[in-house]
């Protein structure tokens, strides 16, 4: 597995297996998603040709989770 990453759907527990790319592009969503542009990752990734095979889903998937507070600073208030 050098080289690729398992990663579960929260919402479906499916599991993916995906490459390093697809990492990237997965960690570039969440940050899109957190910071409430993900309609406009959404534009560019559609400009570059489209998701990698499977990935959609799993970002919609993660794009209706709860926001939550970042690590380390729950119960700081």
């Amino acid at each position: 597995m050098d080289g690729q990453f398992l990663f579960l759907d929260p919402l479906w527990l499916d599991t993916h297996l995906l490459s390093e790319g697809a990492v990237l592009i997965l960690r570039e969503a969440a940050a899109a998603i957190d910071d409430g542009r993900l309609s406009a990752f959404e534009h560019e990734i559609a400009d570059m040709g489209g998701w990698p095979p499977g990935l959609e889903r799993l970002i919609r998937s993660l794009a209706t989770l709860p926001v939550c507070a970042p690590v380390g600073t729950r119960g700081t208030a």
